[in-house]
């Protein structure tokens, strides 16, 4: 069925679910398909918006052509990229990126509808299908209250505020991205399965190869000499391994007893380089979330930013701060960074 939109009838009083709330599909076989779809998710959001605010959501969509529907998001200004799936340790089925609307930052959730279709199981019936996919859910409308938070500390900032530096773009990035999940898994971990099993299994993964592949990364810098593409390379890995760590870090401490450091991550040998930083990171994101909402200044989340500037200089990858908008990064030989043969000493550039 081509998209269609849907608005569901008049919403009980008390929920934070908008009452005008627009349901997008695309690729449903037919339009009664398509309506039972919606009828659901929108019941299933009414609940959730009890213990959620989802004051700022903008809408919904349920897409079985989930990367188009990424693609084509009407997301309110000109972005400078397409929304893309993670497709790499793990697999991206939702997704809750901001949007303008008149103005105002809001929320729009997106969903891959082939992985949310056990919400379709009867009431009495569920089965782990059910609650799977009902965390998806939930997840993603944790992001909602997780983002106008922050929007309103801070407003102007989200989608507004200009990067003076390649450094600044890329600790902005990290940050956003660590936070949002720790948050969001926080939030959202007691509704539906508890994802903590696999979060820890992705970040495993993720840091059994971090380091080798930044290294990598820099002994083909020491052949193509171009200091943004090491520096955006090396960094993004490095973030990658933070967010990976905040989506489990969010979803055990809204545990009992949080096990921050089960025996899978000890006995991995990279985790004697990755321990004081995650211990950091811990910290870090404590704070905030003693905070959250009520943050009088972006300085405790700065911290994540200088997690991440600390990481990349363990690896070879320095920064020099010139002026705000210029950056001297120095990549000095190291042995575990050069290609095979080479007798370099270091590279540099500003970027």
């Amino acid at each position: 069925m081509p998209e269609d939109q849907i608005t569901p009838g008049e919403l009980p009083e008390g929920l934070t679910i908008p009452a005008n709330l627009q349901f997008s599909a695309r690729g449903f076989s037919d339009e009664d398909y398509a309506r039972e779809m919606i009828n659901k998710l929108h019941s299933i959001l009414s609940v959730i918006s009890q213990w959620i605010d989802l004051s700022n959501l903008d809408g919904v969509t349920l897409a079985f052509d989930y990367d188009e529907a990424l693609a084509e998001l009407d997301r309110g200004y000109e972005p400078s990229k397409i929304l893309v799936a993670t497709k790499d340790v793990s697999l991206g089925i939702a997704m809750a990126p901001c949007v303008i609307r008149d103005g105002n930052i809001k929320t729009h959730i997106v969903l891959n509808t082939n992985y949310i279709l056990g919400l379709l199981e009867e009431p009495g019936q569920e089965t782990e299908c059910f609650y799977k996919s009902l965390y998806v859910v939930a997840h993603e409308c944790a992001h909602v209250e997780v983002t106008a938070a922050f929007d309103n500390c801070f407003p102007g900032v989200i989608l507004q505020k200009v990067n003076t530096s390649i450094l600044d773009g890329m600790r902005r990035d990290v940050i956003w991205a660590a936070w949002q999940e720790y948050a969001a898994c926080r939030i959202s971990c007691p509704i539906g399965d508890d994802p903590s099993d696999g979060h820890l299994e992705t970040l495993v993964k993720v840091l059994e190869n971090t380091r080798s592949q930044c290294f990598e990364m820099i002994k083909a810098y020491r052949i193509h000499s171009e200091v943004d593409k090491v520096v955006l390379e090396t960094y993004g890995k490095l973030g990658d391994l933070l967010k990976s760590s905040s989506y489990y870090l969010g979803t055990v401490a809204s545990h009992e007893i949080p096990e921050t450091h089960p025996d899978a991550l000890l006995k991995i040998d990279e985790f004697d380089w990755f321990c004081p930083y995650y211990d950091r990171l811990i910290d870090a994101q404590q704070i905030l979330w003693d905070q959250f909402g009520k943050w009088d200044g972006q300085d405790k989340f700065e911290l994540l930013g200088d997690i991440l500037e600390d990481m990349a200089e363990s690896i070879g990858i320095e920064a020099e701060r010139l002026s705000n908008e210029r950056i001297y990064f120095k990549i000095p030989y190291r042995k575990e960074s050069m290609p095979d043969n080479d007798l370099g000493t270091h590279g540099a550039g500003i970027s």
